[in-house]
């Protein structure tokens, strides 16, 4: 079954409907002469476990459009809508999920994930008669309706985005709740320019930094912004994927006249990852005519990406000169300072308080990825609702165990970044952008190489932590280090030395 639903998840197929629990299987919950439960049944045991370990808001977020696929004495195997969900809750719950299911089912059980959106849509249409079974079999009292960000509209509310958008605005995504710091005033504050005169203060208003560094957060708070000023503003946002997609569908269908309506007639033109369109030299022009098209009639144009123009690969010169009309500004890694207060922020909006030596461990530890700060916060708390315990620094170690324990002793990957960083002379951040240049790409690859060597991670994991790659990419690194090393005695011994002093800096 669950080579099935890795496949289907691969090939964009049907996934097959989910198979019974086979007798014996259940778990050591269950009496021996008992019959086991059905997969929805069990879901809806262990979704009651979950909504009292976690907030509200993030149990509907990103439990209503996920349900159990597979349940096995080793694994339990969740299918979920898309692969963003896959990968936020395999990074943030995967470890409250599995506490959860050794209190419902007994023993411990990998948890694992696939993509189905077909079992993901049928988990949401059932999710109100599985909720009131997990509400009864928890004793929970039952909640009121979902507020209605999280789930979509029937009727398009007044402060809505452009239909064609391919991004759904979060409403925790807000100028009042994004936390500033030196890393990213001058960033926030020309965001708030941009939407108090769009159009005029900063065209284009072009934002980079690394993966998981607030990048989102202002776009999405920016938008917000505009809308509440104006509620008809007509805004495009989504990613620029979805632009090269749109205009190769175009190209095949002959449809060109009504692509192009589509993006030239709007207000606001939000692309996200703009750097997607390196190598690919129709859609360069294409979009070089909208800009154009949009700049010339006063209309806003907004772009992120991982780098700044510059050095995004074989991107057209005329290009780069248009995305810096206007504003280029970096997003830059968090200090301390500004992690504490990331940290303190995320736990009382979770309506509870981090204790100052749970902040300061976590600060000190996590210091590349606003994101990960975040997650972090979200594992310890779930982990200390369903444990019932305080929340300590041994808690928090223990429920991210991942990142304070590694194998044989070796250190994180966070401490590999520290390392690399002083070692080679580059910013972590560069670390874990686009940029490909000799300088940045490789410290990235011997950074993946060691990686690889002192860490339990997979090649996807790795790739993730360095600027979201694929395991292809970090498996290239990795045999280009492998094959310099055999070639080159003085170098593998470099190599060898540079391990070693991550693996002793481990305190």
């Amino acid at each position: 079954m669950k080579e099935a639903l890795r496949k289907a998840e691969l090939e964009g197929t049907a996934a097959p409907e989910p198979a019974a629990l086979p007798a014996g299987e259940a778990g050591d919950v269950h009496a021996a002469n008992a019959s086991p439960p059905s997969l929805p049944q069990a879901w809806s045991r262990l979704l009651g476990v979950l909504r009292g370990a976690l907030p509200r808001e993030q149990f509907e977020t990103w439990f209503r459009r996920a349900t159990l696929a597979e349940l096995r004495e080793d694994v339990v195997l969740i299918a979920v809508q898309n692969t963003f969900a896959r990968d936020w809750l395999a990074s943030y719950y995967r470890d409250v999920i599995a506490l959860a299911a050794r209190e419902t089912f007994g023993g411990d059980r990998r948890i694992e994930f696939v993509v189905s959106p077909e079992l993901a849509a049928a988990a949401r249409a059932q999710f109100s008669a599985a909720d009131e079974e997990a509400r009864a079999v928890s004793g929970t009292p039952a909640a009121p309706a979902p507020a209605p960000a999280l789930e979509p509209p029937r009727d398009p509310p007044a402060r809505a985005l452009s239909p064609s958008s391919d991004v759904v605005l979060n409403q925790s995504y807000r100028f009042d709740n994004f936390v500033v710091g030196p890393c990213n005033r001058f960033a926030h504050a020309a965001a708030v320019g941009v939407s108090e005169a769009p159009g005029k203060a900063y065209n284009p208003f072009f934002l980079h930094g690394s993966v998981g560094l607030g990048k989102t957060h202002l776009l999405q708070s920016l938008c917000y912004a505009l809308l509440e000023r104006d509620p008809s503003t007509n805004i495009l946002f989504l990613s620029c994927e979805t632009f090269v997609n749109h205009f190769i569908s175009a190209l095949e269908n002959g449809d060109l006249h009504k692509f192009r309506s589509k993006y030239r007639n709007v207000d606001v033109l939000v692309v996200d990852d703009i750097h997607i369109l390196a190598n690919k030299e129709r859609t360069q022009e294409e979009f070089f005519h909208t800009f154009n098209a949009l700049h010339s009639a006063g209309k806003q144009i907004v772009l992120s990406s991982d780098s700044p123009p510059k050095d995004i690969p074989t991107l057209q010169g005329r290009l780069v000169s248009r995305f810096k009309w206007g504003l280029v500004t970096e997003i830059e890694t968090p200090c301390y300072e500004t992690r504490m207060a990331i940290l303190k922020r995320k736990s009382r909006e979770r309506g509870s308080e981090l204790p100052d030596e749970v902040a300061r461990l976590l600060a000190e530890r996590i210091d590349t990825n606003i994101r990960e700060l975040e997650g972090s916060v979200t594992k310890i708390l779930g982990y200390a609702a369903l444990a019932r315990a305080p929340v300590s620094p041994e808690l928090a170690r223990e429920a991210l165990r991942e990142l304070f324990t590694v194998r044989h002793g070796a250190p994180s990957l966070d401490d590999l970044m520290r390392e690399l960083s002083a070692h080679f002379n580059v910013k972590p951040a560069d670390l874990q952008s686009r940029r490909r240049t000799n300088a940045v790409a490789y410290p990235r690859q011997v950074g993946m190489y060691i990686a690889r060597r002192i860490t339990r991670m997979s090649l996807d994991e790795i790739g993730g932590f360095f600027g979201g790659r694929d395991h292809s990419t970090v498996l290239y690194a990795i045999q280009k280090i492998e094959n310099l090393a055999r070639e080159d005695a003085e170098f593998a011994a470099q190599i060898r030395q540079l391990e070693q002093r991550i693996r002793s800096g481990q305190g």
